[in-house]
This record gives structure tokens, C-alpha cells and sequence, in this order.
């Protein structure tokens, strides 16, 4: 009766809670690859709940850099989907190679390799490339920019846990930093 109770409660516990995951991005602008014009932190809001994935801003700056809100629900952010792989699993587990499987949101198929640079400090730097499968033209705001980048960059430590990723769209850098515990 009491195993009942417990695997009962860790249901409810189960079914009342939900995974939410919160990342601040910075916004960065470089004249060069030397010279960091300046850097404003935790400009847009990247929130990952469940199903949904929602970017907001966070403040005046974010603001004139998104327009307004974007939120996309119903998406699969199962094991093969780009956003668990990097946001949420935070590991490269295959470098130097295209891997085919994976996916953005509205379930666009992609394939992606990480290519090794650099390793300096206690961390490695990667470039990472990301090619659609299917041009078929959707208007999904999130995939238009991760598909249209000028680079990528992924840091990690030896572990090849991710640290840093770095977005160049338009000529600016967005830049999410996690958290280290």
C-alpha cells in the first residue's frame, strides 16, 4: 500500500512540474575579430518549456532587436532536435564529421558537424556548421537565423561540455553563456 502511495505522488510531483529552462543572451558587436566595439548582457530571454520554445526581450536593447516576441508551441524537443542536443544535453559527441538526423523546430530536418579549431586555456573551440536537407521556404523566425548565420562557435572544456555558444547573424554577435555550478 505505501509503494502505491510514494509511486502516486511521484506521478502528480511528475505531472505538475515542468522542465523549463531559462538562457540569457548577450548581445556583442566587433568591429574585427580583435577589436569588441561593446557588449551588452542578458539582452533576449531564450526559454525552453516542455514543448514550447519562447525568445523575449529582456530589455530596452532586446526590445529594438527583436520587434516583439517569439514563441513557437507543439515542437519536438526530443533526443535528435538541435535544442536538446546543445541547450539542454550541453555535449558534442561527434566532432569533424557531418551527422545527419537532426532537426530545428517545426521539425525542419538538418545535418550538422562541429569542427575542431582550437584548444587553448582548458577549453575547445569548435565551429559549427548547420545545412537544411529540405528547402521548402518555411517562415520559422529561430531557424531563419540559425540556417542564415555568418558562423557559429561552441566553446568546451576537455569534457567537450559545451560553455559558450556564440551566433553571428547580420554582423553581430549573440552570445550565450552557461552557467557553471
Amino acid at each position: 500500500m505505501i509503494r502505491i502511495f510514494y509511486i502516486t505522488v511521484l506521478l502528480c510531483f511528475r505531472l505538475f512540474a515542468s522542465d523549463e529552462t531559462e538562457y540569457y543572451i548577450s548581445f556583442e558587436y566587433w568591429l574585427n575579430e580583435d577589436l569588441k566595439v561593446f557588449s551588452v548582457d542578458n539582452v533576449i530571454v531564450l526559454e525552453i518549456e516542455d514543448d514550447e520554445i519562447s525568445v523575449t526581450s529582456n530589455n530596452w536593447l532586446g526590445e529594438i532587436l527583436l520587434n516583439e516576441a517569439i514563441k513557437y508551441e507543439n515542437q519536438s524537443l526530443l533526443e535528435k532536435n538541435i535544442f536538446n542536443k546543445t541547450l539542454l544535453e550541453k555535449t558534442i559527441y561527434e566532432e569533424d564529421s557531418w551527422i545527419e538526423g537532426y532537426t530545428l523546430l517545426d521539425d525542419k530536418k538538418i545535418k550538422l558537424r562541429y569542427l575542431f579549431s582550437i584548444e587553448e586555456d582548458g577549453s575547445r573551440l569548435y565551429r559549427m556548421d548547420i545545412k537544411e536537407l529540405n528547402k521548402d521556404g518555411d517562415d520559422n523566425k529561430i531557424n531563419n537565423v540559425i540556417l542564415d548565420n555568418d558562423i557559429i562557435m561552441v566553446w568546451t572544456n576537455l569534457d567537450k561540455e559545451i560553455k559558450k555558444i556564440s551566433l553571428r547573424y547580420n554582423g553581430v554577435s549573440y552570445v550565450l553563456k552557461f552557467n557553471e555550478k
